[in-house]
């Protein structure tokens, strides 16, 4: 068997050797088995991955963290049920600072319940249930001003200003919390609203709000004075307090990210509702996420969107902050649930490189002359396409022709002009020129030297190039309709 046909069934056999084993890492990655009594679910099946989870900002532990907002970097803002305290995280989830004192004064903290921040004008705005406040800070936390606002429950951040929801209408402020206007009042019909923990600003002025209370989301338009103007409404209100038949139970959290797409946190039922904002369509319910594992939550309140698929929710009653992706199910794959994965796959490709480069043949003067003087000039062509020798060779055999085939078509001039006085034969010269760069030996490239005979090709070998006997080439190979040379 040539040696080049032994290399290349060595390559396929480590290859088919690394597909196999990825074949079985895919098939651990994927799971497969049903999960005991006891054991860690499988989570990452469902499409929600747990990222991170967090207990501390500082040398201190999450206890009760309830709001929770996100800016447009994806940097975290959380505030605590009963502390005083806003805490920053970066994206990654790695604490920042925090700032805030309890108490009754200006820009104190007495029950914090929502957060959201504004990249754009550096500030974060915290809406205070027991000082009926919406609070203004710096990013570094320095008090700015605040406004008072009956009721307020969860502030966010449109284009038209600062939205507030409350325990009834819709509030819009100015960016220095001037009252602009109050839509809708407390109650159950569409366009009112009760208690609602959190509102969504949409494209084209829409507001997205889970309705809390009555168990519902609706999308409306900052219009209207006893009902804001409804666009469409999911859900309806609880016949009863325990009413089963509800969509949702308590939908507490609600993010928007940057397909769309709403997400919806029910903290009583622990599911999270992905749906289409236009519509008001669900397009995937992930469910059975109560628990004290990754990725499940007890009494979760709140959830922000970081960019990409991922996301942050204020997991209450765990005393934690988690950073979770959320895949829909046709986004669910080992791939998207492992992005390294993708890695893998380079190692299957490069072994493989090399068999489909073709080589790139390097010729001495002395092997171009022998085939064309044995008539297996159009054998060497054949078999590399072009054939890169020096300038001065291609010179001399640019016009030869060997049955109607010019030989100067499929030269390729490579190095410097004519030999200076002093300079290495042909042969060495050639070999230096076939040197692979950095570059070739990453890529693999394949660089031979086509030599007359054995001695030629033992120069080139100590030259640093890869010798390939003209008789062990074109040995291999016959023209179309000539019969191959006797063994």
């Amino acid at each position: 068997m040539p040696r080049s046909n032994r290399r290349n069934v060595v390559l396929l056999g480590v290859a088919a050797l690394m597909l196999l084993g990825l074949a079985g890492f895919y098939l651990y990655l994927s799971g497969g088995g049903e999960s005991g009594e006891g054991k860690k679910p499988d989570l990452a099946s469902t499409g929600l991955v747990p990222v991170r989870t967090i207990y501390k900002y500082g040398k201190n532990n999450l206890v009760k963290p309830v709001g929770i907002g996100s800016d447009e970097q994806g940097n975290i803002f959380v505030t605590l049920r009963d502390g005083a305290p806003v805490i920053a995280y970066d994206r990654k989830g790695d604490f920042v600072r925090s700032w805030g004192t309890r108490g009754y004064r200006s820009g104190q903290l007495l029950s914090p319940t929502g957060v959201a921040a504004d990249s754009r004008s550096g500030r974060v705005y915290v809406t205070d249930r027991g000082r009926l406040r919406l609070i203004c800070y710096d990013r570094q936390g320095t008090f700015e001003w605040e406004t008072p606002i009956l009721g307020a429950l969860s502030p966010a951040v449109s284009g038209d200003g600062l939205l507030v929801s409350t325990h009834g209408p819709l509030v819009l402020l100015d960016d220095q919390g001037q009252l602009v206007k109050q839509v809708g009042t407390r109650g159950r019909m569409p366009g009112q609203f009760d208690f609602a923990h959190a509102l969504v600003p949409g494209d084209g002025g829409s507001v997205y709000v889970a309705d809390t209370d009555n168990a519902r989301i609706q999308a409306v338009k900052m219009s209207g004075t006893t009902t804001a103007t409804v666009q469409w409404v999911y859900g309806r209100p609880p016949a009863r307090q325990d009413d089963p038949d509800t969509k949702f139970g308590v939908p507490a959290g609600m993010a928007r990210d940057a397909k769309g797409r709403l997400y919806v946190l029910d903290g009583f039922r622990h599911t999270i509702t992905a749906m289409d904002a236009k519509s008001g369509k669900v397009l995937h319910t992930w469910t059975d996420l109560e628990g004290d594992y990754d990725g499940l939550f007890r009494l979760p309140t709140g959830i922000a969107y970081l960019g990409g698929d991922t996301f942050a929710v204020s997991d209450t009653y765990n005393d934690r902050i988690q950073i979770v992706r959320l895949l829909l199910p046709e986004e669910n794959n080992v791939f998207n649930r492992n992005p390294w994965t993708k890695w893998l796959l380079l190692l299957l490709v490069v072994p493989l490189l090399p068999l489909f480069r073709r080589k790139k043949a390097f010729v001495t003067s002395e092997a171009l002359e022998r085939s064309l003087r044995e008539e297996r000039f159009r054998v060497l062509a054949g078999i590399y396409k072009r054939l890169h020798v020096l300038p001065e060779v291609a010179d001399e055999f640019r016009d030869r022709f060997e049955s109607g085939v010019r030989v100067g078509d499929f030269l390729v001039p490579v190095g410097a002009g004519a030999p200076a006085d002093g300079e290495p034969p042909g042969d060495v010269r050639i070999a230096e020129a076939a040197r692979r760069s950095a570059a070739g030996r990453l890529l693999l490239a394949r660089h031979v030297v086509v030599c007359a005979d054995e001695p030629q090709c033992g120069r080139v070998r100590e030259a640093g190039g890869k010798a390939a006997p003209y008789e062990q080439v074109v040995s291999e190979y016959v023209l179309e309709g000539e019969a191959p040379a006797p063994a």
